[in-house]
């Protein structure tokens, strides 16, 4: 319980109508749960009332000193007369002696002909609370507690660590690093600027990412061609952490942007997968860094969507049509998120060589060996999960090459194992395109009525399989509580 704060107010004796609202401010403070020690109330007939007044000022057991200021008591002040030229002789060698001292709160009750407050001489240079204007005097009266009670209305915050790549041996050189660390920034003065931020990012990282591509030739032994592919992959990973991180900053700003930015972003990104120099002939697997780009960023778009349960974001990417550009123009007919999956192999024999380990998927191994802090291994098999999962409903093709990676202590996928909360429900029909909890049971069963590989997806080497849709709730418990 907060310990009752004591304090003693020093005024003037000006007129009873100064004094009323003298005394009508130290009932409110005694009602608003301080002390106050005042003459009208503590200084009784036969006592010394300067002795009094030294006592209040001097005594440790007095926390503050409100000084109230009107044009009688600067005077007074000034000409050191009465109790106030007393109390004046008493605080100035206090203040003047120790410049940091808080005891003493000039409160300004009154102000002269021009406007300005009344502040005596030895009293000039400190913050005082203005409570002479009644439009401002709740505010200012707050203002005045919470000094008391010590409980400021800021308070600096605890001193955090100092940003890591400030210490980096290789500065970083890409343009999307200064925009994540400016975005917060940015957004709380101009939230209306969002899509230029969102836009400016992706153009950024997109032109960045182009940039690595990787020194190889198809001639090359394959160890030495699939170490440079595995290299290139880790040498990008300081930039797919900015894109990480932007987008976890984005989708927790709760401030609406335009999804077409993104959509128009994915419709770039297969012009990585040919050359740009203008070559007639290549080898596919000379780009198969930029397919494990493009892979991995999907994942981690939908894994973040989930994560920050922004499922209508999530819905619109794995919806949406999609115009992808092919290396002179835009694919005519519209294409779905699938034509995004892509399955490297060319690091196979070096991965399984450097690791000793004969992998089922060296490239899903690498994926979840790279998670950054701020995605969990749960997030991204989700991810990978739920596309398969809408990739089957839509006739679509995705293989979950993460999904072996499950454990049983995390085989809870709660996005669908949680649909039989209507709530929660409500929150995630977007994701399977329906309206109703009718309308997903009847989609739930007609697609299990039509599924010719029921518990057969999985690694041909592996015990563990995909578990059907169909299989992670009773389909008839849907919605079924609140």
């Amino acid at each position: 319980m907060t310990e009752t704060p004591k304090i003693f107010i020093s005024y003037s004796w000006t007129n009873p109508v100064h004094e009323d609202w003298v005394i009508n401010l130290a009932e409110r403070l005694v009602s608003d749960g301080v002390d106050v020690v005042i003459d009208k109330w503590n200084l009784k007939e036969g006592q010394d009332k300067f002795d009094f007044m030294e006592t209040m000022v001097k005594s440790k057991d007095i926390q503050k000193v409100l000084i109230i200021l009107d044009k009688k008591y600067s005077e007074k002040a000034e000409q050191r007369a009465g109790g106030v030229g007393t109390e004046t002789q008493i605080i100035s060698p206090k203040i003047y002696g120790d410049v940091s001292q808080e005891k003493f709160i000039p409160i300004v009750s009154e102000k002269n002909e021009n406007g300005n407050a009344c502040v005596p001489t030895y009293l000039e240079g400190r913050i005082y609370i203005d409570l002479s204007e009644q439009d401002k005097f709740e505010e200012n009266y707050e203002s005045l507690l919470r000094n008391i009670y010590q409980r400021p209305a800021y308070s600096k915050p605890k001193i955090g660590k100092a940003p890591s790549y400030l210490f980096e041996e290789t500065p970083m050189t890409h343009k999307t690093s200064s925009i994540v660390r400016s975005f917060d920034n940015q957004i709380s003065k101009s939230p209306r600027r969002i899509n230029s931020i969102v836009r400016e990012f992706l153009d950024n990282f997109f032109d960045d990412l182009k940039g690595y591509s990787a020194n190889v030739v198809s001639t090359m032994d394959v160890i030495v061609f699939g170490k440079a592919i595995h290299d290139n992959i880790v040498s990008y990973t300081s930039l797919r952490n900015d894109y990480v991180a932007f987008l976890d900053k984005l989708l927790k700003s709760e401030i609406e942007f335009d999804i077409d930015i993104f959509i128009r972003f994915f419709e770039k990104l297969p012009i990585l997968k040919d050359p740009q120099d203008g070559r007639s002939s290549w080898s596919p697997s000379e780009f198969d860094n930029f397919r494990f780009f493009i892979h991995e960023m999907f994942l981690y778009t939908i894994a973040i969507g989930l994560k920050s349960e922004k499922y209508k974001f999530v819905e619109e990417i794995l919806y949406s049509g999609y115009f992808f550009q092919g290396r002179h123009d835009y694919k005519k007919e519209v294409q779905r998120f699938n034509e995004l999956y892509n399955y490297v192999e060319i690091f196979d024999q070096y991965y399984k060589q450097t690791y000793s380990k004969d992998y089922f998927s060296p490239m899903a191994d690498l994926i979840i060996k790279r998670l950054p802090e701020n995605v969990s291994l749960d997030d991204i098999i989700n991810a990978d999960l739920l596309i398969y999962y809408i990739a089957s409903l839509e006739n679509l093709y995705w293989f979950p090459i993460t999904y072996v990676y499950r454990t049983r202590d995390n085989g809870k996928f709660e996005v669908i194992s949680r649909l039989i909360s209507l709530r929660h429900f409500e929150k995630v029909k977007v994701l399977f395109s329906v309206n109703s909890v009718k309308g997903l049971q009847d989609k739930l069963l007609a697609f299990k009525e039509a599924d010719k590989n029921q518990n057969r997806i999985g690694y041909s080497r592996s015990f563990d399989r995909v578990i059907p849709i169909y299989n992670l709730i009773e389909i008839e418990k849907i919605g079924t509580i609140r």
